[in-house]
């Protein structure tokens, strides 16, 4: 009778302390196992095991909630869910003239809820983040339940809601959109008109609206959004220089538009502003990657800061050791603040750990590496590897 109470009171006790960390453990071993197949179907260019893992009734909600969508085309993207969703997906990122490759550089998972941090690698060292947030179902499978895109600057059922929303854009859902939903009926009706001109891709049509709103619409978080996506899209350097302006001072500390201002900041070589987004970005995902922190490193030596450059590019080799790129990083960072044997040893780790042969010939080739041919610190670490 006692071992038959024990265990009874063992029972009781796990079914209240739920289960063991062995268990969750192995739990999130397989429901990572499972991420790590659609990641590794989207870079071998495949939607399957990504549309598999969403719940089609629940992402849908999630999409038409709060928002007055036509019937007609709730219609149109129920009936081909699968395409539409991979389209949106596919059309988020920037433009890149090599394949987007995803590389998981997160993935926490407990109590049946978990989220994972997607890095997609472009050409240029361009690099796109998703937060992924994830559950369980009762059978074990991997659900993604929707994701934080932070090129785009949304969640995504957001921006999909409201791309569905201007595919047909009445005055009744033009203001579904819109902070202040006591907007005037003819500012509401200009707005339904820009969204026109956003589905059409046509920015010529969206300023000559634009131009004429009113500081209160233009004030609007969906319109500096677009007004931002318009410019780039026209390449009109004045007016993306307006629109970053414009966020800036409305939104100073909002992480979800840093690569966006990224993009913008290099190119006019306003370095100190490209690093502190890339700090604010880092804090609202929650972790420190090797390519963000290469970028700060760039960003740095661009502005002459060889300490601050080796400082981020020496944290891009730790948090990230396998990632090539925070190696070179730091190379070029040593190599600019004359530390020239510390300059060997990253020589050592680019050589033995990702196959490159660095003679003089090709360090010349480079213009930040030239200068290291003819030292003595190379000439003998050189020689001491021939």
């Amino acid at each position: 009778m006692k071992s038959v109470q024990q265990y009874a009171a063992a029972f009781l006790l796990a079914l209240f302390l739920g289960p063991s960390p062995a268990l969750a453990d192995a739990e999130s071993d397989e429901l990572r196992a499972q991420f790590d197949n659609v990641i590794d179907g989207l870079n071998n260019n495949s939607f399957e095991r990504f549309h598999r893992a969403i719940v089609k009734k629940d992402m849908t909600s999630r999409i038409y909630s709060g928002r007055l969508i036509e019937t007609d085309v709730k219609k149109a993207f129920a009936g081909d869910f699968t395409g539409s969703v991979g389209q949106m997906f596919s059309s988020s990122f920037p433009k890149s003239k090599k394949e987007i490759l995803g590389t998981i550089i997160d993935f926490d998972f407990k109590g049946g809820e978990g989220r994972a941090v997607v890095r997609y690698a472009l050409s240029g060292y361009r690099y796109s983040y998703h937060v992924y947030e994830l559950r369980g179902d009762s059978k074990g499978r991997l659900v993604i339940v929707d994701w934080v895109d932070y090129y785009q600057g949304n969640q995504f059922s957001d921006e999909a809601g409201d791309a569905l929303v201007m595919a047909m854009p009445s005055k009744q859902a033009a203001r579904s959109l819109l902070d202040n939903k006591a907007m005037g009926e003819v500012e509401v009706f200009q707005i339904a008109e820009l969204f026109k001109a956003v589905r059409d891709n046509k920015p010529e049509r969206f300023f000559q609206i634009y131009d004429g709103l009113s500081d209160a619409v233009v004030a609007e978080t969906v319109i500096m959004k677009l007004n931002l996506q318009l410019a780039l899209l026209a390449r009109d350097g004045e007016r993306i220089e307006g629109a970053v302006q414009s966020l800036e001072k409305r939104l100073p500390d909002d992480a979800l538009f840093s690569l966006r201002l990224i993009e913008f900041y290099i190119p006019t070589r306003q370095y100190d502003k490209a690093i502190a987004a890339l700090a604010r970005l880092q804090d609202d995902i929650g972790i420190r990657d090797a390519a963000s922190e290469s970028l700060k490193a760039s960003a740095a030596l661009a502005m002459g800061n060889t300490a601050d450059a080796e400082k981020y590019a020496l944290q891009a080799t730790v948090v990230e050791p396998s990632l090539e790129l925070g190696w070179w990083s730091l190379l070029r960072a040593r190599t600019r603040g004359q530390d020239y044997s510390g300059a060997m040893e990253v020589l050592a780790r680019l050589e033995d750990n990702f196959g490159h042969t660095l003679g003089p010939e090709k360090l010349k080739r480079d213009r930040f590496l030239k200068v290291l041919a003819d030292k003595p610190e190379y000439l003998d670490w050189r020689a001491s590897r021939e």
